[in-house]
């Protein structure tokens, strides 16, 4: 493997599961560990389910920096709504075993989705403030898009949240549970992102200085990625009077 005389130093697998099939991984992180290179690898697409300390072990052997784990929920009504194919049990467990290693997890969440309702964000937004360290990161999205053709299209229609045709959806159109008031929503969402550092929303990503920072950090010798450094860049904004 001659990633590195190629000028390449960083590299993310953007497979929609990356630990799925398991064994696959396992074989993939076993040979790359053989190589030994310094190449710094990332993904941010581990299914929960397929997740325990081998494999978690596998990737810090081969070169791993960050991973991310797209839950978006860590309530069982909402997770099989979303036909996520695991639970929150199976949720609670990946926070265990990333509590057991050094790789910095990035946590994304979306809430609003079908089978959403002020229980089930609560008890998403706890698991989110006592499960996830410090060193870690959770980004919290609000609502999901709606395309045609799509069963999230009907439950939209069915639930008269949805009156547009398909032609009108080339404009993003979004889905939010009727049973969650949108206001409410976004209180509870700023209430725990002011009280924790480390939590992050959409809006972080689309901040029109954040490429200078990497720059600047990556320059300066930060290691990617960038988001593992959350909570200092928000302690940063905050004391120049800004924030998200």
């Amino acid at each position: 493997m001659d990633l590195e005389k190629r000028g390449l130093r960083d590299v993310e697998f953007v497979d929609n599961v990356f630990n799925s099939p398991y064994d696959h991984a396992i074989a993939l992180c076993d040979t790359i560990a053989k190589v030994r290179t310094n190449v710094r690898l990332q993904t941010v697409e581990l299914n929960p389910y397929f997740m325990d300390d081998n494999l978690i072990g596998a990737m810090e052997q081969a070169g791993f920096v960050g991973i991310g784990i797209t839950v978006e929920s860590a309530a069982d009504p909402v997770l099989d709504r979303l036909k996520k194919g695991f639970t929150a049990s199976d949720v609670f467990k990946a926070s265990d075993i990333i509590q057991n290693h050094r790789i910095p997890c990035l946590w994304v969440f979306m809430f609003g989705g079908p089978g959403e309702t002020e229980d089930t964000v609560q008890e998403t937004l706890r698991f989110a403030e006592k499960c996830i360290s410090k060193r870690d990161v959770a980004l919290f999205m609000i609502g999901i898009r709606i395309y045609p053709g799509t069963e999230l299209e009907n439950i939209a229609r069915t639930e008269g949240v949805l009156n547009l045709s398909p032609l009108e959806m080339l404009e993003p159109v979004f889905y939010l549970s009727p049973s969650v008031n949108h206001e409410w929503l976004l209180k509870k969402v700023y209430n725990s992102m002011a009280t924790h550092m480390n939590f992050i929303n959409p809006n972080a990503i689309s901040l029109p200085f954040l490429p200078a920072i990497n720059f600047v950090g990556y320059w300066l010798g930060v290691k990617p990625p960038l988001w593992k450094n959350t909570r200092y860049i928000r302690r940063g904004l905050k004391w120049l009077g800004m924030d998200l």
